[in-house]
């Protein structure tokens, strides 16, 4: 593509190509072969070899060897299109350039040029010609504001033409005045490139408010230009409805379409597949997109939640294909979901997405012309590389490229009348139209002029030396384009964009700094802004209003568990928004093995080793003998765990990544540690694993009334032995065992309150108020809740237990007294109606919440 642009502008620009691809390192062959140029182009391809000759030598020869090579390409490729009869437009300027000799026939009638401005070396040629030859007339288009003064770029082309001998004659003596007259110029200053059709749409609201008054105001002559063209859909939205007639006259770009972005998800899906199972980030990305989600409706939601509550990594056709009967009143949904989650091989691929793209503008939901003029132009670029890559079969990634590097050049040409309704048109469709009242968004540096374009073969030192074209040619034809729309208009209302972008370009275009600084003209600068209030948040408080006492109601019958009144004790605000209105962040799929999948993963493996170990009859002891192989059984029960977790279907053999792998050991490491610690213990009897159940209620006196209050949790394990129960909760984070009195636990200004502690205390109370009858005042039952801790573990002189102030506790009973009254209290606060729930004054509690931005902490 970049070098048949190049081919292009050789030819256009009538360039002696043999001369052009020598190596001129030499200054001898550059005197003796290139006596026609001037001093300055001289100097030009001086700078540039010796330029390149300062290179290492093996870029220096490959540089080389690919620019020795162009001038045969360039040769071969011109000689193969004229046998087929085919050129590029270049080829055709220069072949009918070239063929114009002496003063040949006249030709019968007038020939008039008229609207031109940069002509190429071809066109120059070709006009010259007939005006010397066939005296055509030619009529320019120029203002004195940008002819008679040098400085200015957009009269550069005239001021070379004025110059030259045949064309000098068609120019009028003095060009005429219109830039500078009195109009009505406004520059507008709007934050983001959303609010700029927002304000426009409230312009031409007034505009046609004005028109129903019997103002004097044609809508026809009325222009809108788009510099950026991707805001074509956002302006045709934000138009008033009383709009009635509209012209479009530009381009939009297909990479800006949503068939570009389905397409590539596509892509992508099928790139990044593993054996039969699709990556859950593409599944979902597809089955999110506007034109999906508007055909598959809840079934598509249907599959999206399954995905993230089972926190599906890789997703099988199958699951899909167990869904499809949700769809029965719908075949269409079942059909398009099939035809999209199938296995297709690259030959394939292009003949995969052009069903999907006829399924989708074929279907009901369709909306519209709009989307069926974007499906049948992606249909016909896909077709023509599909046809490429029959012929020559290429790499899925390969067809990808192909694709994307073809639709970004690729524009929806949309045509429309030029002489009714308001005018929609992009920069280059300005050409040569006046109209009364202009508006241009987007002017911006970058879009505005437009970036000067890049990726050619041949360098800028070169390109200025043969007088191809370079950015300066650029930026002087689209200043002229400016000015030339400002020459006949009444009123500007000129748009730019005042937040910059994440590099910190895209500033306001230099033709509003040369309109305000260098012209004179009048004109009302005007910035639209939110005016900055720096405003202290304000303290939240939730009053126990009757909806607010009807959902703490749930915990007469659900329990409240120690991690819920953990919560209440950080911020009572903070249990409100987690647990009373139940605020969730947004569920993903977890491919990751992250600290909280280690733990889950941990805890699982304990369990499933202890489930083993239960006999049939329900005896459940645990004895020296159970620990032997347990290398071989925990790479078992860690395969079955991460299975679980990952839900892969059986027998499928869990393949782990890099992080999955590392989580892997550490779990093992781990789970070694603690069986061994668990071996020297033996014998000891489990009485539950993860007891879901292991609840009990409590009466709480609130206004004269008691409330019954189920409190309760999920034990990991408790066992006995002899006369000792043991509580163990598992901890893989960095959780202590320490603590430094019963009343500090439920101290919640105590920034090191130990809520791993708080937990294994409260598990101990309720343990105690469910098995009453082993605890009497003569009972010598001990219990000692307690941490299994990643931290201690490890440790030599571990002991099992809580720690009052580094005294372990060998027995926590007569601590549970002072530890129900603490636990009243704060049960007491949590249904008292009198009490709001408000927010912590512990900062610190904030740094890592959920809800901080609702509270502007």
């Amino acid at each position: 593509e970049m070098l048949l642009r190049d081919f292009d502008e050789l030819d256009k620009y009538m360039v002696n190509a043999e001369g052009l691809f020598r190596d001129l390192s030499n200054q001898k062959e550059l005197d003796d072969y290139f006596d026609y140029l001037t001093e300055e182009q001289k100097k030009f391809l001086q700078d540039f070899w010796q330029t390149v000759s300062l290179r290492t030598s093996d870029s220096k020869k490959s540089f080389l060897k690919l620019w020795q090579n162009l001038f045969g390409i360039y040769q071969e490729f011109k000689s193969s299109l004229l046998q087929e009869k085919k050129g590029y437009a270049g080829m055709i300027q220069r072949k009918v350039a070239e063929s114009f000799q002496g003063t040949s026939p006249r030709m019968n009638g007038a020939v008039v040029f008229a609207g031109f401005n940069a002509l190429t070396t071809a066109e120059e040629k070709i006009i010259t010609w007939f005006v010397q030859y066939q005296n055509a007339q030619v009529f320019w288009d120029e203002d004195q504001f940008y002819v008679n003064e040098s400085h200015r770029e957009a009269g550069t082309f005239f001021r070379q033409y004025r110059e030259q001998t045949i064309l000098g004659k068609t120019f009028s003596e003095t060009p005429p005045t219109l830039l500078g007259q009195e109009k009505k110029i406004t520059i507008l200053g709007v934050p983001q490139r959303a609010g700029q059709p927002k304000l426009l749409a409230q312009q031409l609201e007034e505009i046609i408010a004005l028109k129903k008054n019997e103002q004097p105001i044609d809508i026809e002559r009325t222009v809108i230009v788009l510099p950026d063209e991707s805001l074509l859909l956002p302006v045709l939205y934000a138009l008033p409805p009383a709009l009635r007639g509209i012209n479009v006259t530009m381009g939009y770009p297909l990479v800006n379409t949503p068939y570009y972005s389905l397409i590539d998800f596509l892509f992508e899906l099928h790139l990044h597949k593993r054996k039969e199972e699709f990556y859950h980030r593409y599944v979902l990305a597809v089955l999110r997109h506007p034109y999906l989600k508007a055909r598959l409706g809840e079934y598509g939601s249907l599959c999206i939640e399954e995905i993230l509550k089972n926190n599906q990594v890789h997703v099988s056709s199958s699951f899909f294909e167990s869904k499809i009967s949700t769809s029965k009143n719908n075949p269409e949904v079942g059909q398009l979901i099939q035809s999209i989650f199938i296995a297709v091989e690259p030959i394939d691929f292009l003949k995969y997405v052009l069903t999907i793209i006829q399924a989708l503008a074929t279907s009901e939901a369709a909306d519209g012309f709009m989307e069926n003029e974007f499906a049948f132009h992606f249909h016909r670029v896909l077709s023509r590389v599909d046809e490429l890559n029959v012929s020559e079969p290429m790499e899925l990634r390969m067809q990808q490229r192909m694709f994307r590097q073809i639709i970004r050049a690729e524009k929806v040409p949309f045509t429309g009348e030029p002489l009714e309704g308001l005018q929609i048109m992009g920069v280059l469709e300005t050409r040569n139209l006046d109209f009364d009242h202009v508006i241009v968004l987007s002017l911006n540096e970058g879009l505005w002029p437009a970036a000067p374009r890049q990726g050619s073969y041949i360098p800028h030192t070169i390109r200025r030396a043969y007088n191809l074209p370079t950015s300066e040619h650029q930026d002087a034809m689209y200043a002229y384009l400016f000015y030339r729309l400002l020459q006949r208009a009444e009123r500007v209302d000129l748009y730019y964009n005042t937040e910059p972008d994440k590099l910190g370009t895209g500033e306001m275009s230099r033709y509003l700094y040369q309109l305000i600084y260098e012209t004179g003209w009048k004109h009302e600068c005007k910035i639209l802004y939110n005016p900055v209030q720096v405003h202290q948040a304000e303290a939240i408080t939730i009053e126990k209003k009757l909806d607010v006492l009807q959902k703490l109601e749930r915990y007469f019958g659900k329990a409240l568990t120690p991690s819920t009144l953990n919560t209440y004790l950080e911020c009572r605000l903070k249990f409100y928004f987690r647990h009373l209105v139940e605020l969730k962040e947004p569920e993903e799929v977890e491919e990751e093995a992250d600290a909280r999948i280690f733990g889950n993963i941990f805890h699982k493996v304990m369990e499933l080793f202890y489930l083993d170990l239960k006999s049939p009859s329900g005896e459940w002891i645990v004895w020296d003998e159970n620990f032997t192989n347990l290398d071989a059984k925990l790479e078992h029960y860690i395969e079955r765990a991460f299975r679980e977790h990952f839900h892969l279907a059986d027998p499928k053999k869990m393949n782990y990544n890099g992080l999955q792998l590392v989580v892997k050991e550490m779990v093992k490491k781990l789970a070694l540690q603690v069986l061994a610690k668990d071996k020297k213990h033996t014998p000891f009897t489990i009485e539950f694993l993860e007891g879901n159940n292991f609840n009990t209620s409590i009466s709480v006196l609130q206004r004269d009334t008691k409330l019954n209050i189920v409190l309760g949790g999920k034990v990991d394990r408790a066992d006995r032995k002899e006369n000792t129960i043991r509580i163990l909760d598992y901890k893989t984070g960095g959780d202590l065992n320490l603590f430094k009195s019963v009343e500090a636990l439920f101290d919640r200004i105590d920034e090191k309150r130990n809520k791993a502690a708080f937990q294994a205390m409260f598990y101990a109370f309720v343990y105690v108020k469910r098995n009453q009858n082993l605890f009497t005042p003569s009972s010598k039952t001990k219990l000692q809740p307690g941490l299994i801790n990643r931290k201690d573990i490890f440790n030599s002189d571990f002991e099992y237990g809580l720690y009052l102030n580094k005294e372990r506790l060998e027995d926590v009973r007569n601590l549970l007294p002072e530890f129900e009254t603490h636990l009243q209290t704060l049960l007491q606060e949590l249904f008292n109606p009198d009490q709001p729930f408000d927010q912590t004054n512990v900062l610190k509690t904030c740094s890592y919440c959920s809800y901080k931005e609702i509270c502007g902490r």
